[in-house]
Parts: structure tokens; sequence; C-alpha cells
């Protein structure tokens, strides 16, 4: 019998919690599948790792389904034990770091820290410092403008074939320590007059590099986005 009213929203209701118990039952099951096919995997490259090192067309293959189902080659890679070879384990990192620099770009410019990079993207994985580093020094032979540079002791890359020009570093290093700059900040610690501050402050929120904060008290603010993203 068909039922009208409140009679007929609850049992609606009812059938909406019902499709929701069971999607969030398929969804659980898809997961622990997908952790099981990982392992599995995983598992397979181990012994068959010496197959894998001297067949390259297996190797695409087995990259290629993990690329397929979502799985990240870094995950089932051991740089160690020389899982399929070292090698790979470099080029996949340098993939990914690639891929990072240029879905973050409008966020930061394309210029990224070290421990940023590590932190944000490579944390609860076996990716040290040391292989972004060596993988990053792989890629300066690609003609993207890959540089790692240093300010206040703080490795950065930069992933953009513009080059910082000397202010716009300076600019950087007290980012570094208060997150931003002003006009009054460049004035009282590099004695620059109003007119190159804003010069070089607005060529940098042109490029990406600084985001602007008219809200603040006083003054404009140039911040630094990689110091807000670190705030969330």
């Amino acid at each position: 019998m068909k039922k009208f009213g409140v009679a007929a929203f609850d049992e609606v209701t009812r059938d909406y919690e019902t499709l929701g118990i069971n999607f969030d039952r398929q969804n659980q099951e898809l997961k622990e599948q997908l952790t099981i096919f990982q392992e599995r995997l995983a598992e397979f490259a181990k012994d068959n790792n010496k197959e894998l090192r001297a067949n390259p067309e297996l190797r695409v293959k087995v990259l290629k389904m993990c690329s397929k189902i979502g799985i990240d080659p870094l995950l089932i890679f051991d740089k160690d034990k020389h899982l399929f070879h070292v090698d790979d384990y470099y080029y996949e990192l340098c993939v990914k770091v690639i891929e990072i620099c240029r879905r973050t770009k409008d966020l930061n410019g394309g210029i990224i820290a070290f421990e940023d990079l590590h932190r944000g993207y490579f944390k609860g994985t076996k990716v040290q410092v040391d292989d972004l580093e060596k993988a990053i020094s792989m890629m300066k032979s690609l003609d993207g403008g890959f540089e790692v540079f240093i300010i206040k002791g703080k490795k950065y890359l930069r992933s953009v074939p513009n080059e910082l020009t000397g202010d716009q570093t300076k600019i950087l290093e007290i980012c570094s320590i208060l997150g931003h700059a002003s006009i009054a900040l460049l004035r009282a610690n590099l004695e620059w007059k109003s007119v190159r501050s804003k010069a070089v402050l607005e060529e940098m929120v042109a490029k990406g590099l600084l985001w602007i904060d008219e809200q603040a008290d006083g003054e404009t603010l140039y911040w630094d986005p990689a110091w807000i993203m670190r705030t969330y």
C-alpha cells in the first residue's frame, strides 16, 4: 500500500539511510581490495625483481598497471633493495616532483621549499629529503628551468625559467623570517625607497611569488604563499 505524508517521508529517509550504509560498505570493501592488490603487486615485484630489471618491457607494463589503478609506483619501489632498478625509483620521483610543481605553480609562483615539498607531499613514504635532492639534480638537464637555490640556509626549488633578481631574493629572505614583506619593512631593513620597493613587490605579485594582503592594519602586506599554506 502506497504511503503518504510523514509515513512516506520516513520510508524514503530509511531508504536513503540504507543506500548510504551500503555505499559506505562497498567503498570500504574497494579500499581493502585495493590494499590487498597493492601488497600482492609489491610481492610480485620483489619476487620477480631480477626479471623486471632485465626486461624493460615487463617493467613498463607493471608501471602502467600501477598508473591505471591509481597506485603510486613509489609505494612499491625499495631503493635500498634496488627493487626494479634504483634509477627507476629516482625517475619516478622526478615525475612526481614535476607534477607537484606544475600543480602548485599558481599557489607559489613556481618556488617551493624542500621541507615543504617533503612534508606536504611525501610524508608517510620512504622518500627522504636526500632522495628529493638527488632526483632534482637529475632534472637539471631539462629545459623546464629547475634550479635549487638557498635562502638563509634553507633550500628551495625553482621550477620556472625566470631567474630571481637580487632584489627579489632579498625580499624572499625577509619573508622566510616574517612570512611577509612590506614597503615599510624594506625601508627599515634595506633602506630602499618606496618606489623601488613597490616596483619589485608588484612584479613578484604578478609572477605569483607573493600574495597581497590589503586588509592588514596600517599598510599593505605581501605574503609568501608557502608561509600561508603552512598555517593550514
